[in-house]
């Protein structure tokens, strides 16, 4: 039981960063999915801060689209998450288990994760992690999202920090792979890449580890769906692939355009007999979410019925009616043939007309504007259409590339002649290259249009190293498509081999032994520092700044700790006879100076006896009135 109002009932899911159990509310008496963030996220203050913020964001969104978060908690140490709960499967249950889904199925799903998006787009939530394991559907087919918060709370984890993230870069936008700003078009990607997953059953591009995938997500185009399933509208594909254009400016401009474009194409394919799936039977074309929207489009259908309707979208071509089934029954062929006899009689008078009509002989439109063009055919009875506008690195910017029907040809006046116009030169701008390494810098070119040339390899200590260092054109400035960038790259410089010798033992041997034997081994003194010691005698090693036997540079400076004594103590003992009466004084000198030890009267004969300490070496010398009458050295 948690916060004492939700009782855990079993484990329905789980991933790297948390534990989804189904729960009973209490309170109010309903189902609820819980979710619960691993330990390893709950001691993260900031992540919890984070995931907190993004929670109570996407809790604000009401879209029937979006699963509903009613709580977020903390209870007994375990941080959780309410959400609805929903009595379904994933998106990526339904595909491991019926593979690529019917087409009517795919658009379905597809406008309904547009809207549930376009929902949360309009309220600054970018999800981040459109994947089918965060796409929920119940068992009236409707779709849901989830896991708004937690793909919030990741934005600031790496690719290898999280293994949630890590089974996220199938789903990867290019610029996610690449660690740039993510925003609105990065979610259009993401579920391009679903609804290609939908449509085959499998991803896109796949690896052998995420840098992998992620580095295809960049430089990969992938492969055509019409090659890999007979029954997939070429328009969808043209949706499908404009989604996931590598440069987000080239994708669909929001969640409600690409909406548009697949109702577009539903509404089509429905006119044009194309479904014939049960699960087509089953659910109708919608009247999906805003009520707005959808008069909308019954209106654009109302003004464009029929086969002469021009869509709004260019993803309708008549390769998609060929896959229709034909009707031939008896009512259909005569509408055919009235049709068609009804189009030979206006062609008739149409032909009547233009035979009617004077030649005249077509001028060179080639190199013109269209306005001189215009005004020359206008006044020859002539019409204009432009048919299509190509980049031309020769003929400028809105002027004629080339004609049809060609110069000097004689066509009946009022006949149209077809242009193609110039777009001038199809220049882009060079990207920023410095610091990049040499596969980033042909990406960020491919990206642009533009190629990799000559990379010179170069050493400059003051640069950073295995990075562009110089571009031969500079950053920001317009150049021709295709292009090619020369670039450098700082090398680093291999340091040199140093050889290496074992520090050897100098603790217990004199400064000058010491001094010799690193000599000898190919190195040098360092620091010599002093110190009084009753372990060591004066002007011994008492310790080595490296210990004996590391292995070194050859040349390295070993410091040293040199003893000042007075060092270990000995012991002795001395034995004599007084020769004569008088004051009798025994003195020791040694390595920490001289004491007296001895001292008293005695008279001729008086045996005396001493035990002492001494320091390394000693000297005892004994008097009799001031007069030396003994000395003993010892070592």
């Amino acid at each position: 039981m948690l916060a004492n109002r939700y009782e855990l009932l079993r484990k329905i899911g789980s991933g790297g960063m948390a534990v989804v159990y189904q729960a009973y509310d209490t309170s109010l008496d309903r189902k609820v999915a819980i979710k619960l963030l691993r330990e390893e996220y709950v001691d993260d203050p900031d992540f919890i801060r984070r995931f907190q913020k993004e929670a109570q964001a996407v809790a604000r969104l009401s879209h029937q689209n979006i699963v509903n978060i009613y709580d977020f908690g903390e209870s007994d140490g375990l941080t959780y998450l309410v959400m609805e709960y929903v009595e379904g499967s994933t998106l990526k249950e339904i595909i491991a288990q019926n593979g690529p889904l019917p087409i009517s199925q795919v658009l379905d799903y597809s406008i309904q994760l547009c809207y549930g998006m376009a929902q949360a787009h309009s309220q600054q939530i970018v999800h981040k992690d459109i994947k089918p394991h965060n796409i929920m559907v119940d068992h009236n087919h409707v779709v849901k999202i989830t896991d708004f918060g937690i793909a919030q709370a990741m934005n600031n984890l790496t690719i290898t920090h999280n293994k949630g993230i890590l089974g996220s870069a199938h789903y990867f936008s290019p610029e996610q792979a690449r660690g740039e700003h993510v925003d609105f078009e990065s979610d259009i990607y993401s579920l391009g890449i679903v609804m290609y997953e939908m449509i085959t059953g499998k991803v896109p591009f796949t690896g052998d580890n995420p840098v992998t995938v992620a580095l295809k997500h960049m430089q990969e185009q992938p492969a055509s769906l019409l090659a890999q399933r007979e029954d997939v509208p070429s328009g969808l594909e043209r949706i499908v692939f404009k989604a996931l254009e590598k440069s987000p400016a080239y994708r669909f401009k929001s969640m409600d355009e690409m909406a548009d474009a697949l109702i577009d194409l539903q509404r089509y394919l429905e006119n044009e007999g194309y479904f014939n799936h049960a699960y087509h039977a089953a659910i109708t074309v919608k009247e999906y979410a805003e009520p707005e929207r959808a008069e909308r489009k019954k209106a654009e259908m109302r003004e464009n019925d029929g086969h002469t309707r021009v869509m709004s979208q260019d993803y309708l071509r008549e390769d998609d009616g060929q896959k229709k089934k034909k009707k031939t029954n008896k009512k259909n062929v005569l509408i055919l043939t009235g049709a068609a006899l009804a189009l030979f009689l206006v062609t008739f008078i149409a032909v009547q007309g233009l035979l009617g009509r004077d030649e005249v002989v077509v001028p060179d439109l080639e190199d013109k504007t269209v306005l001189e063009a215009e005004k020359m055919l206008s006044e020859l009875s002539l019409k204009i259409k432009v048919d299509d506008e190509v980049y031309d690195d020769e003929i400028e910017k809105d002027h004629i590339i080339s004609q049809l029907p060609a110069a000097e040809s004689k066509v009946k006046e009022g006949r149209e002649i077809t242009v193609v116009v110039s777009l001038g030169t199809d220049e882009v701008e060079v990207p920023d290259l410095a610091g990049k390494t040499e596969q980033e810098a042909a990406i960020a070119l491919e990206n642009e249009e533009l190629e990799l040339g000559t990379v010179t390899k170069v050493t400059d200590s003051k640069q950073p190293a295995d990075v562009v260092v110089y571009q031969s054109v500079q950053a920001g400035e317009t150049v021709k498509a295709g292009t090619k960038v020369d670039i450098m790259i700082n090398e680093k410089e291999a340091e040199p081999e140093v050889a290496t010798v074992a520090v050897p033992t100098l603790t217990g041997k004199t400064l000058e032994e010491a001094k010799k034997t690193l000599t000898n081994a190919g190195l040098q003194v360092g620091t010599i520092n002093k110190v009084a010691s009753d372990e060591y005698y004066n002007n011994y090693v008492i310790d080595q700044g490296t210990a004996a036997n590391t292995s070194v540079s050859e040349g390295t400076a070993v410091a040293l700790t040199v003893s000042t004594g007075p060092g270990p103590q000995k012991s002795a003992q001395f034995e004599l006879i007084i020769p004569e009466n008088g004051t009798v004084i025994a003195t020791l000198t040694d390595a920490s100076g001289s004491s007296k030890l001895y001292e008293r009267d005695c008279v001729a004969g008086e045996r005396i006896q001493q035990s002492f300490l001494y320091h390394d070496k000693g000297t005892i010398t004994i008097t009799c009135n001031g007069k030396e009458i003994w000395s003993q050295d010892y070592d």
